[in-house]
């Protein structure tokens, strides 16, 4: 489910549209042709997770930039569903079918949930608009806690009384795909590992700090407000090669001898049959988003690493993963 670092190649492509003059804003629609439908109402964007969760910072990050630069003129209205590993906001969004007044952050779990038969969804009951980013997936545990390394962390849950891991959102989702990637690295039986689900990973870091649970699995946005605090260690990142910036410390898996790249990829989705026109609208809007300072800032103190796709593009992008989703689905059965 995941890709080498694209972000240096994405960066370096954005560079010369990122110079925006102080006081101006950004054109809406700018290297778009101009397509036929508008909002005529509020649009309501809704996020599968909890509120704090990183797809609720996604959110909010882009509302902010479509409100900064007037690039949509109706309000944007951030709405929190989460239950269901997502399944509630996307069964919501699809129902609306036809209506480019509603859109939804999308993750993995749109995916796996399908492959799990959770529920009457399929991704393909939503319609892929754009792809944004890949965020790599950390391993985290009490700072003053007995697990000091990644080697600590496969030890335990090799052991008769493994860890509790928390992971959002729910079964299917990247996170928890990275720590069944992990125990299959390490020879672990995954139907031994003790699993706990929550709707947004910003409650696993909550409950973990609370001593309620061993191990959080989550996304570096999300774990590393703990990790500054000094109450948190990230054992390892599940990343192709070591983050960047203040990160650059922490190991990856691969480093370990273990071959675990796991990463959440966001995107946006509308409801099914939605319109050519109002997918060209707002994925126009989307590409003014990733053109401005505050998209390339965010990006970098997120640790979000840059994949924009659009079209047909994004739909592929998703019917690839899907099929890659496949080949981890039998541990994803064994250890729910």
């Amino acid at each position: 489910m995941t890709k080498p670092s694209r972000r240096a190649t994405m960066m370096s492509a954005l560079r010369p549209m990122l110079v925006v003059a102080a006081g101006c804003a950004l054109t809406p629609g700018a290297g778009v042709a101009q397509t036929e439908w508008t909002p005529q109402k509020s649009i309501e964007f809704v996020v599968p997770t909890a509120a704090g969760s990183t797809m609720d910072l996604l959110a909010r990050t882009v509302q902010n930039i479509w409100q900064k630069y007037q690039l949509v003129t109706k309000p944007v209205i951030v709405q929190v569903k989460s239950g269901a590993g997502g399944a509630l906001a996307w069964s919501y969004v699809s129902r609306k079918t036809g209506d480019g007044h509603t859109l939804a952050i999308s993750g993995p779990t749109l995916l796996s949930q399908d492959l799990l038969h959770i529920g009457d969804l399929s991704y393909k009951d939503v319609t892929p608009i754009a792809q944004l980013f890949t965020e790599y997936t950390g391993f985290a545990v009490a700072a003053d806690g007995p697990i000091k390394s990644g080697a600590d962390l496969v030890k335990a849950l090799a052991s008769p009384t493994p860890p509790s891991v928390g992971v959002a959102p729910g079964f299917g989702g990247s996170n928890h795909v990275a720590l069944l990637k992990l125990a299959r690295a390490a020879g672990i039986d995954p139907g031994r590992l003790v699993i706990v689900p929550f709707k947004g990973a910003n409650e696993s870091v909550t409950a973990l700090l609370g001593g309620h649970i061993d191990v959080s699995v989550g996304t570096m946005a999300v774990l590393a407000p703990s990790l500054k605090t000094g109450k948190m260690r990230i054992v390892a990142v599940a990343a192709p090669a070591r983050l960047a910036g203040e990160m650059s410390s922490i190991p990856t898996w691969r480093e370990l001898n273990l071959d675990v790249v796991e990463g959440n990829w966001r995107g946006i989705v509308g409801p099914r049959e939605l319109g050519p026109s109002e997918v060209a609208f707002w994925s126009s809007r989307l590409a003014d988003v990733v053109r401005s300072p505050e998209w390339a800032e965010s990006l970098s103190r997120n640790y979000w690493d840059a994949d924009f796709r659009t079209g047909d593009d994004a739909r592929r992008f998703l019917d690839a993963q899907y099929e890659d989703l496949r080949t981890v689905l039998p541990n994803l059965t064994q250890a729910k």
